[in-house]
């Protein structure tokens, strides 16, 4: 009797430690582009997501082809209590925040610690972080090879294409409220695309208009983490003196499956537009809309039309309103 009680313990200890490779309850804390990297990655069941996902996702291609998201309790919850109430099978949180990663674990609930930050926010180390994190528990092994594969190829050909050319000095605004928000991942995003960050890295913080007139950059890049639009600025008295407005070179990034001013499963065709933008005499030839097409079938199955090419190019400013 004692040893088959011990066999008994021995098989319920190992079944919990198996890896979830079917359809989960998931609860996604913080972790904004988290949820539309589980909506189109994995079988995931969304139960939890916050609000500032709903936003993007409510004005992207997941409204019309990763609709699950709609179903999910949206929220901004410290509570722990309240976040295991849900019953999820698996909970993913920023690392960053200790309090509620170390009560879901201590409690005993399944937990993946992410971080943001993967050599000063490398947006493909980020994101091969989070999809190797969400490996064990998804059966996306190949795929996660397959799409890394696919960024190193587009840095190897931006990098080649643009090594004996000038880069344009270019910022990437995150947010602009009474300052710039212009830092973290966009180090990356212009480097990786053949243009020089004005700004330098900066893991964090917001810079004025004095700044900005200093650095004077050539090209300006506004994210999808705000409504704000490139007339906004290539109309504004205050930004006229900037040599990318004085040429014209404003403008929106894409939206495809999420903001890609974060790490997204879109960084390929991301650099691709902003290469083609920032060096429009070497990618002249480049049909972006063709592109997206072509990375969406490959990744997510998903046949494009017109409509679905055009709302990525000129994405909603909707999706920008955070909470």
């Amino acid at each position: 009797m004692l040893k088959t009680n011990i066999l008994r313990v021995f098989f319920l200890v190992c079944l919990v430690a198996l890896p979830l490779h079917a359809a989960q309850k998931v609860a996604v804390i913080g972790l904004w582009p988290l949820t539309s990297v589980l909506a189109f990655w994995t079988d995931a069941e969304l139960i939890y997501i916050p609000k500032a996902s709903y936003n993007a996702m409510e004005h992207s291609l997941s409204n019309k082809y990763a609709p699950q998201y709609k179903e999910a309790k949206v929220g901004n919850s410290e509570n722990f209590e309240e976040l295991l109430s849900l019953k999820a099978d698996l909970y993913i949180c920023p690392k960053s925040n200790i309090k509620i990663c170390n009560g879901l674990e201590n409690a005993g609930a399944r937990t993946v610690k992410l971080t943001t930050n993967v050599d000063k926010h490398n947006s493909k180390k980020v994101l091969q972080h989070w999809l190797d994190s969400l490996a064990p528990y998804f059966p996306i092994e190949q795929k996660n090879r397959d799409i890394i594969n696919d960024i190193t190829q587009t840095e190897d050909r931006i990098l080649e294409a643009t090594k004996d050319t000038k880069k344009p000095k270019g910022i990437v605004i995150h947010r602009m409220d009474k300052n710039i928000a212009a830092g973290i991942f966009a180090d990356y995003l212009l480097q990786y695309s053949g243009a020089e960050n004005a700004l330098g890295y900066m893991q964090s913080g917001e810079v004025g208009m004095e700044e900005i007139y200093r650095m004077n950059p050539e090209i300006i890049y506004i994210s999808n983490f705000t409504p704000l639009l490139p007339t906004d600025i290539l109309e504004s008295k205050v930004w006229q003196n900037i040599d990318a407005v004085k040429n014209g070179r404003v403008y929106k990034l894409p939206l495809a499956t999420y903001r890609p001013f974060a790490p997204s499963l879109d960084i390929s065709p991301v650099l691709l537009f902003m290469a083609q933008k920032n060096h429009p005499e070497l990618f002249k030839d480049m049909d972006i809309g063709e592109i997206y097409r072509k990375h969406s079938k490959k990744f997510y199955g998903i046949d494009l039309n017109e409509e679905d090419i055009n709302a990525i190019l000129n994405p909603n400013p909707k999706a920008g309103i955070l909470n």
